[in-house]
């Protein structure tokens, strides 16, 4: 919990000065709570809250392991609090923190384990064994940077980018051989601390689908397969 509210104590304290250098005299244009759902688009700077996405994830590169797309997803809340700027023409621009887990689960018949110089590989599972399960989960703080166009009514299009801070990232593979349980796992995997998604998508009516990239490798060069990240789903309010 410290982890989470030290950041986000740091960030709001950040925004408040662009939430009143955006302030303008007008008495139409004021800082306004924007919470989801009952999000607004007032003129000026906003508080806001919201991009709650659910997603499929898959490895990519000349080294990814053989993820199960189905069963390897991301919860994410993209902006857990933020400050957003509406200039009244259409554009939206939202800079803030967010969350995200991503899970990278193996596909039937592989698993990852770790030797004993905490080089993690992708091996086969002993012959016999069964109740296989294998994945990694990676935990992040993001601060994301959105800019949305309204092309219709209801209907935006966004881009942008997510700085991740990788705080958490853990192994665990577990399966049955000769009617014992076997599992094996590791909270310290050596991921990379830090990586960008790019993201981009469209929302209607606050429903709408993303894409996200990352480019940078999951896991620090040295210590296990090197693969990057591609990630599609839902968002609600962003």
């Amino acid at each position: 919990m410290k982890l989470l509210l030290t950041p986000l104590t740091l960030i709001l304290s950040a925004l408040m000065p662009l939430l009143a250098w955006g302030a303008a005299p007008d008495d139409n244009e004021y800082i306004q709570v924007d919470w989801y759902p009952l999000l607004t688009d007032s003129v000026g700077w906003n508080i806001t809250s919201g991009g709650l996405a659910f997603g499929m994830v898959n490895a990519v590169g000349s080294q990814a392991p053989d993820v199960a797309m189905a069963g390897s997803f991301e919860l994410s809340w993209i902006n857990v609090i933020g400050a957003k700027y509406n200039n009244g023409k259409g554009q939206r621009l939202t800079i803030g923190l967010g969350i995200d887990w991503k899970n990278y689960k193996l596909k039937h018949g592989h698993c990852f384990t770790r030797n004993e110089n905490e080089v993690m590989t992708v091996g086969d599972y002993p012959q016999d064994a069964t109740g296989c399960y294998s994945r990694i989960k990676v935990f992040s703080l993001g601060v994301p940077v959105i800019f949305r166009q309204r092309i219709g009514k209801s209907t935006d299009l966004f881009l942008g980018e997510i700085t991740n801070f990788n705080l958490h990232a853990g192994m665990y593979t577990r399966y049955k051989l000769n009617g014992e349980k076997v599992t094996l796992k590791s909270s310290n995997i050596h991921q990379v601390p830090v990586s960008i998604d790019l993201i981009a998508g469209a929302t209607y009516k606050k429903i709408g689908f993303y894409f996200r990239y990352n480019p940078f490798k999951v896991l620090k060069s040295g210590y296990g397969p090197q693969f990057s990240t591609i990630a599609t789903g839902i968002v609600l309010g962003l």
